[in-house]
């Protein structure tokens, strides 16, 4: 399964490794399709992300949970 993601990011997440740790703790492929961050600000990134509905699913939790903005395209 693939999903397109749109996230908005807070400033203070910006610096961290949010795709790297939700890619290998669930088993995620991604592609970064289009990303405008900066340190010390906000941003954003459209991200699709592969693998199994499950999976997907618990990525996006983990997002969510971080404060990391979530809309699917």
């Amino acid at each position: 399964m693939l999903k397109r993601l749109h996230l908005e990011v807070p400033a203070d997440r910006v610096k961290e490794p949010f795709v790297f740790r939700m890619v290998t703790k669930y088993n995620l492929q991604t592609n970064i399709i289009e990303a405008n961050l900066g340190p010390n600000r906000n941003g954003t990134v459209v991200l699709e992300i592969e693998g199994t509905p499950q999976d997907i699913e618990r990525g996006i939790l983990f997002l969510r949970e971080t404060d990391i903005e979530v809309k699917e395209l």
